[in-house]
């Protein structure tokens, strides 16, 4: 099966230099029809001084930011679109499946790409018989494939946490 999803693609930059977790969430939302804007959205997000799992760790805003994990984005999509999941630990055909299933994008946290620790990426649809992943990457400011292969690599630095609705 090959899906790709009508996601818009959304540039975390120049607000946002820290903030590709909420720009993420801004397309996957967007992309199911809601109105939305990175920059409400970044400043509705609960943040922490020290704890990703439970706010932002630093400001999004500036060079100097952290992340943020699934769990505590939950209450703010759910706000928005009803509902929200936390598919941390899914592989990736539980991910695959949920898009085929729901039609809508997964956020996913990856690590040791596009020069950051920490990452997020919007994926946005599959091929299964290419093996392919697509995404929206909000920091290159574009669509782009990775393989499954790929994908799983940098998903598992950051233990397959993911986000949709």
């Amino acid at each position: 099966m090959k899906l790709i999803l009508d996601t818009p693609l959304i540039a975390q930059r120049p607000e946002l230099p820290t903030g590709c977790e909420i720009t993420a969430v801004t397309m996957m939302l967007a992309g199911a029809g809601f109105t939305v804007d990175k920059v409400d959205l970044a400043h509705r997000m609960p943040y922490d001084s020290d704890d990703c799992n439970k706010g932002f760790v630093g400001d999004p805003f500036t060079d100097g930011g952290n992340s943020i994990f699934p769990k505590p984005l939950l209450p703010l999509v759910t706000e928005i679109a009803g509902n929200a999941l936390d598919l941390t630990g899914s592989n990736i055909d539980q991910l695959t499946a949920h898009i085929a299933e729901t039609q809508h994008a997964v956020v996913t946290w990856v690590g040791e790409f596009d020069g950051f620790h920490t990452h997020a990426l919007t994926v946005t649809g599959f091929d299964d018989d290419q093996q392919v992943i697509y995404f929206n990457d909000c920091w290159t400011e574009k669509r782009d494939t990775l393989s499954y292969f790929e994908f799983e690599q940098i998903w598992a630095r950051h233990a397959h946490r993911a986000l949709s609705f």
